[in-house]
């Protein structure tokens, strides 16, 4: 008796939800990036005009900026990249992590099928690797 009990009708049907749903993971992180950048471009700048570079006389109005320079975007557009910049890796790493997570259950199932044990836990085993993210890799899908 071996500790695997699989039921492949079960695995079929768990592994087609998923995979439709980890399809759309792209979709989403492709949305996700474009919705964030249009929210940057939309939010509007801080415009840095109107300072005579002098003292008194409120010349500038508060707006700051020396020599009528203007910023490049505003703060809600600057935080909203930095935010896509730190958080599309996440996404990233979700969707390969779920590629290697239902290749490896596809693996194990058809090894465990041809009664391949060992090929079954080693398939297991390399599912639960590290998932690597690098596209100058060989062997690495770009997402």
């Amino acid at each position: 008796m071996t500790g695997w009990d699989l039921k492949p009708q079960g695995i079929q049907g768990v592994l087609k939800t998923t995979g439709e749903i980890a399809s759309k993971i792209q979709t989403y992180a492709t949305s996700y990036g474009d919705h964030l950048s249009s929210a940057a471009s939309s939010a509007g700048t801080i415009t840095a005009e109107g300072g005579d570079g002098g003292s008194g006389g409120g010349g500038g109005g508060g707006k700051g900026g020396e020599g009528g320079e203007q910023a490049v975007g505003g703060l809600v557009a600057l935080a909203l990249s930095q935010f896509a910049e730190h958080t599309t890796p996440d996404l990233k790493f979700i969707a390969a992590r779920a590629g290697k997570s239902l290749t490896g259950a596809v693996d194990a199932t058809t090894a465990y099928l041809n009664g391949d044990l060992d090929m079954a836990a080693e398939a297991q085993r390399k599912a639960l690797g590290a998932v690597d993210l690098d596209p100058e890799k060989p062997g690495v899908q770009s997402r």
